[in-house]
């Protein structure tokens, strides 16, 4: 299994604060003989609604666009894996608050975004709190 992502933990708490269920950290795909590892797959009863969460920073790192390219092969990958084994669970990807006013306000990383559709989930690490939901 791979490392956990710095905010990892504080995104689950986040969840758990926000009346979901941890179902699986670390929820594994493979393809053939290579595992892929999401960060985390949750649920909430009322509706009942089952996602997939990958965590990532983009800022506090030496360079945020290596760090989104990072992120954006991820997606690809983890969305190429779930249709290869025909699960169509959503797959978010979760930034700080930080990395939402960085690199993604910025219009690279807008473009990026829209256009591999990515929905974000932008979280605050230090109260491990969800702020804000974007499709």
């Amino acid at each position: 299994m791979p490392v956990k992502d710095r905010y990892h933990d504080a995104v689950k708490h986040a969840f758990i604060k926000d009346g979901w269920t941890i179902n699986d950290e670390q929820f594994s795909l493979t393809v053939d003989q290579r595992n892929l590892w999401i960060d985390l797959q949750v649920s909430k009863a009322e509706p009942s609604i089952v996602i997939l969460v990958e965590v990532k920073e983009l800022a506090e790192v030496d360079s945020a666009i290596e760090a989104l390219a990072n992120a954006l092969g991820k997606i690809d990958l983890y969305r190429l894996a779930l249709a290869n084994a025909s699960l169509s669970l959503p797959l978010y990807l979760a930034v700080s608050k930080e990395s939402y006013a960085g690199i993604l306000s910025e219009k690279i990383g807008q473009l990026a975004i829209e256009s591999a559709q990515i929905p974000l989930i932008v979280f605050d690490p230090e109260q491990e709190e969800i702020l804000k939901w974007i499709p």
